[in-house]
């Protein structure tokens, strides 16, 4: 008989690849899984999870903050009918174990799986829980975290393992081999890695190319996201080929083994890759995050020593060449931020999330609040 495990996960690449990962340790650990993902047509999701080789069903939904009163009817109208399309799906899937990975395109998956009494487990990604997350914990009987810190929000939920976050299985491998030649680079001069999430960021695309022209010797790559890539690239081309723009990598991995220097955001995943490669960062948090979550976020490898935190109305070229050049003119620095960096990397968050679902499949747990 299979396994079933139905996996709510969609929005940005910070809720859709940790459900990947575990997916993929999950495939490699239970011969006779039958995987299936819900999420929406508008997310990366619809993208990402066919060209990982999964199949998935589409439901609508929106998000409700920051959308006034008429967007958040609109939201609510969404989401009824989100709930009643998931019922539908878990009704005739009938999965032993239902993982959330928080976001509101997991919602109506959690709450129509609740309903019909599913083993529940939510993964939560950030130091400060996603809102979703928050709310549906009762119906769980496993809370994942991310961070330790995000604990203290769920209460009293007897549920909680701290796991960290899954990581791809190239990432999670920690130590990665040098790969500037992929990219055409000089072995002997810096690498500097920027990137905004899989959405890309424009203050850091603006930043980065504001003091890359500034700085011939030192090579980079941009993920820049859909939107700024004409101009970003545009840009690149004409300080030659040390400047590599690309809208989205995919292989991360690839991109972590020639850098020597991270530029980035501070979501969840970010931070915690970031980590787990152990490669020295300077981290810009987004500042319309929910509840200021990325900063908490840098914090925890600001703390640790091995990143430096600037806010987002204070980086520009300027700003950046003030932060970075020392940074890259003292590699004592550079190798003691590495080494910080390995005190708070998680690497093995797939592999124990992936064995207690399969524990808890294999127990026939009942519905997740009874266990909360």
């Amino acid at each position: 008989m299979s396994t079933r495990v139905l996996f709510a996960a969609g929005g940005t690449g910070g809720h859709v690849l940790p459900a990947l990962s575990v997916a993929d340790e999950l495939r490699s650990m239970i011969p006779n899984l039958d995987p299936l993902f819900v999420g929406t047509r508008s997310g990366l999701e619809a993208k990402l999870v066919p060209q990982a080789g999964y199949s998935i069903a589409y439901i609508a939904a929106k998000g409700v903050r920051g959308r006034g009163a008429a967007g958040r009817l609109r939201s609510a109208a969404s989401t009824g009918a989100g709930f009643f399309q998931a019922l539908g799906i878990v009704s005739r899937f009938r999965p032993h174990v239902v993982f959330g990975a928080g976001g509101y395109a997991s919602a109506a998956a959690v709450l129509a799986a609740s309903m019909l009494r599913r083993t529940i487990v939510l993964q939560e990604q950030n130091s400060i829980p996603g809102l979703t997350n928050r709310l549906l914990a009762r119906f769980a009987s496993r809370v994942y975290l991310g961070f330790e810190k995000a604990g203290s929000y769920f209460k009293n939920h007897r549920g909680l393992v701290v796991t960290g976050n899954p990581l791809r299985g190239e990432v999670a491998a920690g130590a990665l081999p040098d790969t500037r030649s992929d990219f055409g680079f000089a072995k002997d001069r810096p690498v500097l890695l920027v990137f905004g999430g899989s959405q890309g960021a424009r203050t850091l695309n603006r930043a980065a190319v504001e003091y890359l022209a500034g700085r011939p010797e030192v090579q980079a790559i941009i993920q820049t996201g859909e939107p700024d890539f004409p101009w970003v690239a545009e840009r690149a081309a004409s300080l030659g080929g040390r400047v590599r723009a690309v809208p989205y990598i995919a292989a991360m991995h690839r991109a972590y083994g020639a850098a020597d220097v991270v530029l980035a955001r501070a979501g969840a995943l970010s931070v915690s890759e970031i980590a787990a490669v152990g490669i020295p960062a300077i981290l810009v948090p987004y500042p319309f995050a929910a509840d200021d979550h990325q900063r908490h976020n840098a914090a925890v490898l600001a703390d640790a020593g091995g990143a430096v935190v600037v806010a987002d109305a204070e980086l520009s070229g300027e700003r950046l060449a003030g932060v970075l050049d020392p940074l890259l003119a003292d590699p004592a620095r550079l190798a003691a931020m590495r080494r910080a960096l390995a005190t708070v990397a998680r690497r093995g968050a797939s592999r124990a999330i992936a064995a207690d679902m399969i524990r808890l499949a294999s127990a026939g747990a009942g519905r997740g609040k009874d266990a909360a």
